[in-house]
């Protein structure tokens, strides 16, 4: 449980880092997409919560967003 609230913490400042209007803020462990760009938690949470989709879909689509590590994704899939 405690690393689930780990991953939850590091996806909601990846999200924060995404809001605001002035210069982007950086935090460490920064989940960024392929081209450097933070994920935002809006992304990841239309991806989790759209019901046409399988989990198998989910999981590919997160992939896509730029989200590697299998563990968070199974984490993220349960929220």
């Amino acid at each position: 449980m405690r690393v689930l609230g780990t991953i939850v913490r590091a996806v909601l400042l990846a999200g924060l880092a995404g809001c605001g209007s002035g210069a982007p803020t950086t935090f460490p462990n920064q989940l960024v997409d392929a081209a450097g760009q933070p994920i935002v938690l809006d992304d990841v949470e239309t991806i989790v919560n759209n019901t046409d989709l399988s989990d198998d879909e989910k999981r590919e689509q997160l992939r896509e967003l730029g989200i590697e590590d299998e563990e968070l994704i199974n984490a993220l899939l349960t929220l």
